[in-house]
């Protein structure tokens, strides 16, 4: 049996792996040291400007290159960072 394919992104420049090819918010508020509810937390996908993400949203790893998620204060303004 092949192994299963590991897909890659980062939360706040720190590298992690995932078994399935997407992701949704809510799981990577819980990858890792955690995101609480009360920051917003983004993704930037090489060449698009930073995208909110909800609890539900899902994100495809497939992608070329690697998601970058961050947290921001919920009351700051998107993409500010």
């Amino acid at each position: 049996m092949a192994p299963k394919e590991k897909f890659k992104f980062k939360i706040e420049n720190e590298n992690y792996e995932w078994g399935n090819q997407s992701i949704t918010g809510a799981e990577v508020r819980g990858v890792g040291p955690g995101i609480p509810d009360s920051m917003d937390l983004y993704v930037k996908i090489p060449g698009q400007p930073g995208r909110l993400v909800g609890r539900d949203d899902s994100i495809d790893l497939r992608q070329p290159g690697i998601e970058k998620f961050y947290a921001q204060d919920a009351s700051s303004e998107a993409g500010n960072r």
